[in-house]
């Protein structure tokens, strides 16, 4: 299988989910914990805005937007289009989308505010980030499906590094410009760890449903 998971990844996937689980029930029933450590954050960021952290946060945000996010899946699926890998492509759009299916589910739930002092336009719940969830899924599924199959090991850490850098960006300026706590973008990568390797464990039957059911991709890689 092009898409494979080991059973390490399903544990920490497991972990993962419990963690983020725990945090939106806390947040839901404004347990005074994650509350405290979010404030205290919030107010740090608060006094080390710059208009030169405006400009680097800003591209940051940019980098994470979720149409941007949908960009990169789009690209990435026509690159394994190109490659003849269509089942992958396919797999690929769907963990994206049910991901935000399930994400706008947690929000509607937990039905957070926004820190005060957020833009006009951040006026939805904000517990997780759909900014940092939408940007990891991505960061996951290129870790899953991509990275393995190369064979340059500093090409590998190049990707990593990059990826991972624009997330850990993406997740500071969120906060930076008071869209969201700290928790929320924590839970946002506990919450698109998890969904990626779900997704991936459902991989093979995907793979299999589509080779028996459309002839066209009957003989495709997967």
């Amino acid at each position: 299988m092009i898409v494979s998971i080991t059973n390490k990844q399903r544990r920490q996937a497991v972990i993962s989910c419990i963690i983020a689980m725990t945090l939106a029930i806390l947040i839901k029933f404004n347990v005074i914990l994650p509350a405290m450590l979010d404030n205290s954050i919030h107010r740090w960021f608060a006094n080390i805005q710059t208009g030169y952290g405006d400009v680097v946060m800003a591209i940051a945000t940019f980098l994470g937007n979720p149409v941007v996010d949908v960009v990169y899946i789009l690209i990435l699926a026509g690159i394994l289009i190109i490659a003849k890998l269509h089942i992958p492509a396919i797999w690929t759009i769907a963990t994206i989308i049910s991901g935000d299916v399930f994400l706008a589910l947690i929000r509607i739930i937990v039905g957070r505010t926004r820190p005060v002092g957020h833009l006009l336009a951040d006026s939805s719940s904000s517990f997780p980030s759909t900014h940092v969830f939408g940007l990891f899924i991505v960061i996951f599924i290129i870790a899953i499906l991509v990275t393995p199959n190369i064979n340059s090991t500093y090409t590998q850490v190049l990707i990593n590094w990059i990826s991972i850098t624009i997330g850990l960006m993406t997740m500071l300026s969120r906060i930076y410009f008071n869209a969201h706590f700290f928790s929320d973008t924590v839970a946002a990568v506990l919450f698109a760890y998890s969904w990626v390797i779900l997704s991936a464990s459902l991989y093979p039957k995907l793979a299999i449903f589509l080779q028996n059911h459309i002839a066209l991709l009957k003989h495709d890689e997967i």
